[in-house]
């Protein structure tokens, strides 16, 4: 699941329409916060669970940064004015000093990425792929930029021997008749489905390959 975007009633409604429990694991791709109304709640409810396992993605590297350093006014305005993160900067402001420094620890503890296996498949999660990929570059040899802010080209098979799952582009600019839906192609899937752009939150079971919408 990825691109909450404050939408935590979606995030609700697909939990209870999965049966989350303590024996299931869901990996989160990244931007829980930011243009949507609960973006800090969001967060508080990934942060509340320790099956769920969170990625970063460029909504959270702006939001840590903006908590770092409060000078780099250049990053500041660009989340708040350009990415919506003056709703959750506001809340984030308002809660005491105790949550704050939680909500920042957990920030900057998020990874890039996963690799793992299920439903006998090999998959990369990342929140928006691998920039600059090679096929012989190694993912250590990343840095942040490339798994947080490049657009993957979804034309183009990055992996034969493995699925490429990411969130930050919604499927709708992959292709528009993806609008709302999970989309696969070329070894890839992405189930950044715009849930705050267009109410549909998207989940992929990836034991099964099954799709759920809320």
């Amino acid at each position: 699941m990825s691109d909450l975007h404050g939408r935590h009633d979606l995030f609700a409604r697909m939990l209870d329409r999965l049966h989350f429990s303590d024996s299931d694991v869901l990996y989160y791709l990244g931007d829980a916060a930011d243009r949507g109304p609960e973006g800090i709640r969001c967060i508080r409810a990934l942060m509340g669970r320790p099956n769920i396992l969170p990625l970063l993605g460029n909504h959270e590297d702006m939001f840590r940064r903006a908590i770092r350093d409060h000078a780099d006014r250049r990053n500041f305005r660009n989340w708040t004015r350009n990415n919506g993160g003056d709703l959750t900067w506001a809340a984030y402001r308002a809660l005491p000093a105790a949550e704050r420094r939680e909500i920042a620890e957990w920030l900057d503890a998020l990874p890039l990425y996963y690799e793992l296996r299920a439903g006998g498949r090999d998959f990369l999660l990342a929140h928006a792929g691998v920039g600059a990929y090679a096929p012989e570059k190694d993912l250590r040899a990343c840095d942040t930029d490339d798994f947080i802010w490049g657009r993957t080209d979804y034309s183009r098979i990055y992996y034969r021997d493995r699925l490429l799952v990411t969130g930050h582009t919604p499927t709708v600019l992959i292709d528009p008749r993806s609008r709302g839906k999970i989309w696969r192609g070329n070894n890839h899937i992405a189930v950044d489905c715009g849930a705050v752009f267009f109410g549909t939150l998207g989940c992929l079971c990836l034991d099964t390959l099954e799709e759920y919408y809320i």
